[in-house]
């Protein structure tokens, strides 16, 4: 099994830090092409293999460099309760906390001496604010529930396409459901499909599988048994069909073969 690769993403505080517009959803904040941004993804990685240099002025936690260029940054890994539940340590244990610019003339004004004065307080060194914060755990959430969406997206359209082709049911695993579709060509001009789901007791999911066919209204599918298509569901199956105009079958073609 291929492992995921581990992002390193920045903090609200260090695309301010950059300068860097928030892009929209469909980027991952790890994937922005920016130099600092595009280095600090080495870091896990010079980490494991013992090359990567610690800002040894915060103590408080470990903090890594990152140097491109005048370009400088922090870099650290979360942890156990550090780390929220619902994220994936390839995803959201790693974030750059701040960032800013070498100052080869004045080390007063260099970044890491500017960055160790902000976080010490007399004797005691607290790095805390730099972390992720509840807009960078929002943003990570909303991140997963778009790329999810485009996921289940893809998959419905390549089944629906699989049974357009073969005639046949089609069949995925997706996240331990089973997702089927099956199209029946009833004359030239439409065909019945049912999208057919195995494991899926939340009806907000399977709305959203139902949405992800193109061209079909909501008040269009119905659910089976129905006198249509006279479908019977098996143990555990929810089966929803709708009639299927021939433009649309060839419009999930058009978009299967994009993909």
């Amino acid at each position: 099994m291929v492992s995921e690769p581990i992002g390193v993403r920045p903090t609200k505080r260090c695309l301010g830090d950059l300068g860097v517009e928030t892009p929209d959803l469909g980027v991952r904040l790890e994937e922005i092409d920016q130099p600092v941004i595009v280095s600090a993804q080495a870091v896990p990685e010079q980490r494991d293999a013992g090359g990567a240099e610690r800002v040894v002025a915060l103590t408080d936690r470990v903090w890594f460099k990152v140097k491109t260029s005048d370009n400088r940054a922090a870099v650290t890994e979360l942890r156990g309760t550090d780390l929220p539940d619902w994220v994936r340590p390839s995803r959201g244990a790693w974030w750059i906390g701040a960032a800013g610019r070498r100052q080869a003339d004045s080390a007063q004004r260099d970044f890491y001496a500017t960055l160790q004065r902000e976080c010490t307080t007399g004797k005691t060194v607290s790095s805390a604010h730099l972390l992720p914060a509840e807009w960078d755990w929002k943003r990570l959430a909303a991140e997963q529930a778009v790329a999810w969406r485009r996921e289940v997206r893809s998959m419905v359209i390549e089944l629906v396409a699989m049974s357009l082709k073969s005639g046949h049911l089609a069949v995925a695993e997706f996240r331990n459901h089973r997702i089927k579709a099956l199209v029946r060509a009833a004359n030239g001009h439409e065909a019945y499909l049912a999208i057919i789901a195995e494991g899926v007791p939340d009806p907000q999911m399977f709305a959203l599988l139902l949405d992800c066919v193109p061209g079909v209204a909501p008040e269009d599918w119905q659910p089976e048994p129905s006198p249509l298509a006279e479908m019977n569901p098996g143990s555990g199956e929810i089966i929803w069909s709708t009639l299927f105009p021939s433009e649309i079958a060839r419009a999930i073609l058009d978009l299967d073969g994009d993909d």
